[in-house]
């Protein structure tokens, strides 16, 4: 095994003692002979890309870490797949990492750098729920209006894959993030009745979230502000979460007051996509929504319920019949 590769090797290990005893021999090499004695290269890279730094950091060797920048290691040489150190120990959530990669002199790793596919480390660490390294992240300059090749930002990825806690930290910490997604003030909302925004999003978080179940998720972002009739060309949240067989998402999008009406890009509303289905595949999201729907109509208190026991806001539904009286004319 080459020298570099023993380096290489011992970093991913977390042998310390090894890289250390390797590094202090690169550094004292001196004498008429010295050119010729073979020493590692602490910037070496395996077949993946990788230098000693990025397999310090993805198996969270803190210690190793800050030996290899203590002998000058580059912060942010990319692999194969454009993934910096800072990148690796993002997705692992080694926060104590993230913080010594971010902080070191002179200047910090880059907390913007992109991959092949356009993620930043905070994609990654928002994906997977790495709370404590995404307040760190945005604390030294991590833009989140990033996308990804996917059109995709990290807000985005925490509410597809339900990181509450991450969606609650973007949101606090730049709540113009879901800017584009906000509902009208309530003034200008009467005019439009309960019918959804006319700009077509390619997705939105909205849907992403409600497309996998997460409740909770969906409710923060629509305590937050977003429109719950936002559109794509799949159509509303609705769409999604009633496709998706998402029952308690489906309820609480009704609660939300949801345009049940609207159509996706193929003239299709939601009932209109599960008639395609077996009736045993989609009677309950079915009846939550026809119990809705005839509720609002007729201005009863509506029986769709989440638990079997407890009904639906009745003033939810008023206000939704409301606004169906409004004349089509005034429905732009």
């Amino acid at each position: 095994m080459g020298k570099d590769q023993h380096l290489l090797e011992a970093s991913r290990a977390g042998d310390i003692k090894t890289v250390d005893k390797l590094l202090e021999h690169s550094s004292k090499r001196h004498g008429p002979l010295s050119s010729f004695r073979r020493s590692p290269s602490i910037n070496c890279q395996d077949m993946n890309g990788y230098t000693s730094l990025h397999h310090a950091c993805l198996n969270g060797h803190s210690n190793i870490v800050r030996l290899l920048l203590s002998h000058n290691a580059l912060l942010d040489v990319p692999d194969i797949r454009g993934s910096t150190p800072l990148f690796l120990a993002a997705w692992a959530g080694h926060q104590d990492i993230v913080k010594m990669l971010l902080m070191h002199s002179p200047t910090g790793a880059n907390p913007n750098a992109q991959t092949i596919e356009n993620e930043t480390p905070l994609h990654s660490g928002a994906q997977h729920g790495h709370n404590a390294v995404v307040a760190i992240l945005l604390s030294y300059g991590a833009d989140p209006a990033i996308r990804n090749n996917s059109f995709q930002t990290a807000l985005d990825l925490a509410a597809q894959f339900g990181r509450l806690q991450v969606v609650q930290t973007l949101l606090r910490v730049y709540p113009d993030l879901i800017l584009p997604y906000k509902r009208l003030e309530d003034d200008n909302e009467e005019l439009l009745g309960c019918m959804p925004i006319k700009h077509i999003f390619t997705h939105t978080c909205l849907h992403l979230a409600s497309r996998n179940g997460h409740k909770k998720v969906v409710e923060t972002l629509l305590a937050a502000g977003v429109d719950v009739n936002i559109l794509t060309n799949a159509g509303s949240a609705l769409h999604e979460a009633a496709l998706c067989g998402k029952k308690s998402v489906v309820v609480t999008l009704l609660k939300a007051g949801i345009y049940v009406h609207a159509t996706d890009g193929n003239g299709r509303t939601a009932l209109d996509i599960l008639s395609d289905y077996p009736p045993h595949v989609t009677y309950d999201i079915v009846g939550a929504i026809n119990e809705f729907t005839q509720a609002a109509r007729e201005h009863q208190k509506p029986l769709v319920v989440e638990n079997g026991t407890q009904s639906l806001p009745k003033r939810l539904y008023e206000k939704n019949s409301q606004r169906q009286k409004v004349p089509p004319r005034q429905r732009k």
